[in-house]
This record gives C-alpha cells, structure tokens and sequence, in this order.
C-alpha cells in the first residue's frame, strides 16, 4: 500500500489503489493551496512523497492513524479544484457542498482542510464568529500541529483584528512569523500583522514589521505591497508618525533597500500631511530629517517651512470638521451643515466658512482641525459626537483656538478657556425621559452609539433593539431609530419617550417627547420668526442637529465679526486675535433654537432646561 503524507496535518492518505490519483490529488491542492493563499490562506500543505515525485525517506511521519477513503479525497479535490478557480460570490456558493462533503465524513482525515476552506468563506462575508469557530475547530483536529493549525490560527487573528481586537490579534499573529512556508500566505500574515499593530497604536513596531513585509515580499509583489504599506501608514496620525522617521533615520543614515523603501513611505505621508494642513513645523521637521527623500516635492516643504503655511486668522473666517466616518456621523453632518448655512446667512452675507472633513477616520478628525487653523479659521465648530468633540477639546486646548463642540466631550477632559459647548449630555436626556414613564414594567432605554451606556443590561444601541417587549412597560429612544422603535411598540402597551432627535419622525399621541428650548418644533407655527424663515426654504422643521449648527453658527458669528480685516500669519498676532474670538463668544447673546438661554452668559456651557411633555 502506497501512502501519500500531508505535511501540514500529518494526515495519511490511503493511496492502494492507483498512487497517480494521489499524485492528481496533491497537485490539484498545490493550486489551490496558491489561490488560497493569494486571499491569505493556504492550503492545509503540499502532498509529497510519491504524489510530488519523492523519495519514501521524504515523507514525514504519520501523526494520525489512516482514515481518509479515496471517495473522500476526490470528492474534496472536486470542490478545492473548483475553489481554486472561483470568484468571490462562487466560493461563497461552495459553502454547501463543504458541508455536506462534512456530513458524508464525519470523522475523516481531511475535516480541517475543509474547515479551512469554510473559515475562509465566513471571513470574506464578515461572519466573524463563524470564522472563529471553524477555525477553532480546524486546530483542535489538528492537534495544534502543522501548517493547517497555524492558519486556523491566522483566521482566527484575522477575525480578532476585524472585531476591533487589536491588541489580542497581535498576541495571536506574532507567534506565527516566519512559520509560515508558503510566501502568499506570508504576504497576508504580514500584512494582517502590521494592521493589527496599528490598531494597537503599537506605531514602532508596526513600521519593523511593514520592514519584514517588503524584505520577505518577492519581486513581482513589491508594487502591491508599496501600494498596501502606504494604506496603513496613512492611518497614523503625523504626531506619532514624525518621531519615528527620524529615529529611523539616525538610525539607519545608508538605508538598505527595504529600510529605503519604509522611509519613503513615511516621507509621503508626512509630506502629505503637511501640506494638507499648512503645518510649518511639521514641514520644518522633514526638511532636517529627511530632505533628500522628499524629492520633486522638496520645494514645496521648504516654501512651508520658511513660512508660507502654518496657523493663521483670516477674518471674518469660522471652520467646520464635516464627519464622514459613519452613515450616522454622516447624518449628523449634512443637518450640522444645513444649520451652519442658515445661521451664517449663506450665500449672501459677509461671513466666510471653510471646512474640512474628517476622510473617513478617526485620525482625520485632528489632520482636519489643523487644516482648518492653515485655512485662517478664528473659531471651529466640531464635535458631532463625544469622539470626535474629546479630540477637538484637547486641539483647542492645545492649540489655544476656540472651538464650539456640538457634543460634551468626555468627562476627564480638562477644562479649557478655548472650549465651548453647545450640545446637550444624553445621560441629561435619558433620565429625563426614565422619570416621564410609568414605573409599571422594566424600563429600558434604547440610542446610538456612544449615547447609551452598554454596560447595563437594559440598555440596547439602535442597531440592536430588544428581542422581546414582554415586560417592558417604557422605553427611553434618543438617536437615528426613533422611527423604528416607534413602529416596533406600535399596538403594544410600551409606552414610548423620546430623546430630542427626532430626524423628521411625526409623534403618535401618547408619547412622551423631550423639550428644550423651541423642540419639538410644530411646522403648523413655528412661533418665531427665524423659524419661519426656515420653514420658508425647507420642507421640514430644522432637526436638533441643525439647530445645534445654526446655534453654534450664529454665536461663532459674533466671535470673529470684531476681528480686523486684514488677516495674519504673525504668531504674536494670530494668538491674541484667537483669545479676542474666545472672549467675544463667551460673551455672545443671540435667539437660539435648542434653548432659552441666549448665550454662554460668561461661561463656556450652554444652559439648557430639559423637560418632557406627552404629545396630545
């Protein structure tokens, strides 16, 4: 009897009857072993002894005792063959045939393999959990041992990175560097790896690992591999970015080629950062760390150096951080937007607004409140959520440039004379809608995220509402499913209250709606005239977010309408222009939508009375 050795899982193939079928079998997993392993799999390994032409004294020793049928192999090497040609939306149809290849041969040698082929198939849909367990699964069939556990293991870090698990992929994929034979496979740990120190914020390491990505990358690769390696660097942010390029390059003064090839990239970047946000000191940096990579674009870093950019005030100039990381900051955004322009009176007014977005990530947020202060912005308006408001705090602080947050910061925040808030605490809100229920029944309280506090158990984000309303007398619904909470209690003896963002939705009577100041809006009489005025141009009444932009527009509008004409790029000048702005907006009195109070009153905190009524 010829037998055939995987290498990966020590598994034995019964090979008696023709040892050509064997030799078929282990090159068909050679290509499919290569296909996988371009998506970042490999196969479970490489068929050898006589299925590759080997000798006997080549084969490894058996692990497992025999228990592969040649049915089983040619039903597996079918459905790998045919994976290996597959499109994306073709593999995912194969998931059937795996299973059922699994429920004909429960107990056979080749299950792993087949888990693997379906881990795959779970990670390129997002079933992350799945990808866990079948990988999971694979691994402990294996013994831990051999290539197909290691990848089990690569899914399974693969799937931790992708849930937000940074910091436990890593502890995952480390271990597997330099395991890993197959050089596709190589490519996608590496890659995986780098990613997850990223999100770890493990900066340093990150870039001696993209060093070990370009060293073990082939030829062919290197472009791909530039193009992937420029991806991530771009998702840290300059401060963290600028202290290690020039460590690298004390470091490493005659880089090697891949050394070269890393330090390019971060010039780039921090190139693009740069000029992007006007940062003298930034370009300053590059010029004595790293002149001779800047290249053709070495002109344009030295004219920012030497003066051309860095902060300035241009009056009358207020900035706008316009979100774009989420379908709900991008919600918030356009209605910020919407009031911004109607309390600034644009087009046809004086004011000049100038605005900068976030490009999708968290890391945006900062580039785009530098970018705003190059642009000549004496006040920024920001904060759609208590994220994206804790950076700009901090950059205010910082920077010592007044910003007006449409949400509170985070509670640890230190204050700051620069930092003004005009948003309203949800925690202020949620009680304030517990307390109008009936205490009949449990109560719970539903919000997007970052409004609702997870750790208790009767809070739900909107993405997740509760399976059950049985014993659920009330629930508290602020945020993006207002509409959809409604529709779910609807003919039930829920009762319903809800938070002041309402995006549009018509109350039912019987529910309990939060007020503040002229919320919610009746469009039959509107009661003022500057709503009226909107209610003239738009179909709707101005939603809470809009009415915190045209709050926040028409208050920023009295901090920089005292300031000279004539703008400046004088240090000296630009500070104390900034503190001018600052202490006309703490002093600012103007009508306002989303409260009574009509300013500041001296302070950096909007009051605001909270109070619930049952619509009728």
């Amino acid at each position: 009897m010829d037998l055939v050795v995987l290498r990966a899982t020590g598994d034995v193939w019964d090979s008696s009857q023709d040892v050509k079928v064997a030799r078929s079998l282990g090159n068909s997993l050679g290509r499919w072993r290569g296909m996988l392993a371009g998506l970042g799999l490999a196969a479970a390994g490489a068929a050898c002894g006589a299925a590759c032409g080997g000798s006997r004294q080549d084969a490894v020793t058996p692990t497992v005792p025999l228990s592969s049928s040649i049915e089983a192999q040619t039903e597996l090497r079918e459905i790998e063959a045919t994976f290996a040609q597959s499109s994306r939306a073709e593999r995912q149809a194969l998931e059937d045939r795996l299973l059922a290849f699994q429920a004909r041969y429960p107990k056979d040698a080749l299950g792993p393999v087949a888990d693997v082929m379906l881990a795959w198939i779970a990670l390129e849909r997002g079933d992350l959990n799945r990808a866990t367990e079948l990988s999971s699964r694979a691994e402990t069939l294996t013994k831990s041992v051999g290539t197909t556990a290691e990848l089990a293991r690569m899914i399974q870090g693969a799937a931790l990175r992708r849930s937000g698990k940074a910091e436990a992929a890593l502890g995952k994929l480390l271990p597997l560097l330099g395991k890993l034979i197959d050089p596709h496979a190589r490519t996608f740990l590496n890659e995986e790896t780098t990613a997850s120190a990223i999100g770890a914020k493990h900066h340093g390491q990150a870039i001696e690992l993209m060093l070990v990505w370009l060293h073990e990358a082939s030829i062919e690769e290197r472009v791909e591999v530039r193009s992937k390696l420029a991806e991530l660097v771009a998702s840290i942010p300059p401060s963290s970015l600028a202290p290690i390029l020039e460590e690298r390059r004390k470091k490493h003064p005659e880089p090697s080629n891949e050394e070269l090839e890393v330090q390019k990239t971060l010039v780039e970047r921090l190139s693009d950062a740069a000029i992007s946000a006007r940062d003298q000191q930034l370009a300053r940096r590059l010029l004595g760390a790293a002149m001779p990579l800047l290249g053709t674009g070495a002109d344009e870093i030295a004219e920012l150096a030497a003066g051309a950019g860095g902060a300035r005030v241009e009056a009358p100039t207020l900035g706008l951080v316009l979100p774009t990381r989420s379908l709900e900051a991008r919600r918030r955004g356009t209605q910020v937007v919407s009031g911004v322009m109607f309390g600034l009176g644009l087009p046809g007014s004086s004011a000049r607004l100038v605005t900068r977005d976030d490009l999708g990530r968290d890391t945006g947020i900062e580039d785009a409140l530098e970018g705003l202060g190059a642009d000549g912005a004496a006040i920024i308006i920001a904060g759609i959520d208590r994220e994206e408001a804790t950076i700009a705090a901090k950059f205010a602080a910082r920077e010592s440039i007044p910003v007006v947050l449409l949400h509170p910061p985070a509670p640890d925040v230190d204050d700051s004379p620069f930092v003004f808030v005009v948003g309203e605490e949800p925690e202020r809100v949620r009680k304030a809608l517990v307390a109008a229920l009936p205490s009949k029944g449990q109560v719970v309280w539903i919000g997007d995220k970052g409004s609702v506090d997870m750790a208790r158990e009767e809070a739900f984000e909107c993405t997740r509402l509760p399976p059950s309303w049985r014993g659920i007398g009330g629930v508290a619904v602020y945020g993006s499913c207002v509409s959809d909470v409604l529709l779910a209690t609807s003919g039930t003896s829920v009762k319903t209250a809800v938070g002041l963002d309402l995006g549009g939705v018509s109350l039912p009577k019987g529910t309990f709606a939060a007020t503040a100041g002229v919320y919610p809006i009746d469009p039959r009489a509107p009661g003022r005239e500057s709503l009226a005025a909107w209610m003239r141009v738009h179909p709707d009444p101005p939603s809470m977010w809009a009415g915190l932009g045209r709050d926040a527009a028409v208050l920023a509008w009295v901090g920089v309408e005292g300031l000279p004409t004539q703008g400046t790029r004088d240090p000296k000048e630009v500070k104390r222009r900034r503190e001018q702005a600052a202490a006309a907006l703490a002093a600012a009195e103007q009508e306002l939508w989303t409260t009574e109070a009509k300013g500041f009153g001296g302070a950096r905190k909007l009051a605001r009375s909270i109070g619930v009524r049952e619509v009728r």
